[in-house]
C-alpha cells in the first residue's frame, strides 16, 4: 500500500513543481517578444545583423553577420534623438549565464531575460525572399570599403525579420538529458519531472523599411 501511495504522489509532485516554472517561462517569452517586437517595428534602415556602438562593435573586428545578434536605429515619435538598440544572446556556461541582452550603443549593456538558450534572427527581402549571411555580410559596401562605419548595401533590401526565441526551465531538476526537448541538459531522470524548453517564432515587418 505504501509503495502505491508514493507511486501516485511522485508524478503529482513533479507537476506541482513544474507549474510555477512553466508560468515563469511563458512570462519570459512574453517579455522577450514585447521588447524585440517594439524596437524592431520602429527600426530605420539599415537593420544590422551584428553589434554596433561604442563598445566592442563587430565591424571593427571585421564581423558583419551574427545569427544571434541584431542592431537597429529608431527615431521616436516625439522627435527625440535617434536610439540605438542591439539585442544579442550571451551564452557563458562557465558563469551560468544564458541571457537575452540589450545594448544601447553607448554605456548600458543589460540583461533582458535569463535562461535563454536560443536566439536567432532571419532576414527577408521583397516577396519574402530569404537573405542569408552570404548576401548580407560580404559587400558591396556603403559608402565604400574603407569607411569605418561601412555596411553591406544589401542590408537596405531587408523588409522582414523572423525571430526565434527559446527559453529553458531555470531549475536543472526540471530538465532531462540534452536533446530535442532540452538544449542544455539537466538532472531530471523521470519523465514526469520534465519541463521541456519553450520556443516561439514570430516575424516583424519594420514600418520604416517598406520601400526603403
Amino acid at each position: 500500500m505504501t509503495d502505491t501511495v508514493f507511486g501516485l504522489a511522485k508524478p503529482a509532485l513533479g507537476i506541482f513543481d513544474a507549474q510555477p516554472e512553466l508560468a515563469d517561462m511563458r512570462q519570459r517569452l512574453r517579455v522577450g517578444i514585447d521588447a524585440l517586437a517594439h524596437d524592431l517595428l520602429m527600426a530605420n534602415p539599415p537593420v544590422m545583423p551584428y553589434r554596433v556602438g561604442r563598445r566592442q562593435p563587430d565591424p571593427a573586428r571585421g564581423v558583419f553577420f551574427r545569427p544571434d545578434t541584431i542592431s537597429v536605429l529608431s527615431v521616436p515619435w516625439d522627435g527625440a534623438a535617434v536610439e540605438s538598440h542591439t539585442y544579442y544572446l550571451r551564452s557563458d556556461p562557465s558563469a551560468g549565464e544564458f541571457q537575452l541582452r540589450h545594448y544601447d550603443g553607448a554605456a548600458t549593456d543589460r540583461p533582458v531575460l535569463d535562461h535563454v538558450v536560443q536566439l536567432r534572427f532571419e532576414y527577408f527581402g521583397a516577396n519574402q525572399v530569404p537573405l542569408d549571411a552570404a548576401v548580407l555580410g560580404g559587400g558591396p559596401w556603403y559608402p565604400d570599403a574603407a569607411d569605418s562605419h561601412r555596411f553591406d548595401a544589401d542590408l537596405l533590401d531587408i523588409r522582414m525579420v523572423r525571430v526565434t526565441l527559446r527559453v529553458q526551465a531555470a531549475s536543472a531538476a526540471l530538465r532531462g538529458p540534452a536533446g530535442p526537448l532540452f538544449v542544455r541538459g539537466g538532472t531530471a531522470r523521470a519523465g514526469e519531472r520534465y519541463l521541456p524548453d519553450r520556443e516561439i517564432r514570430f516575424t516583424v515587418t519594420p514600418r520604416n523599411l517598406d520601400g526603403a
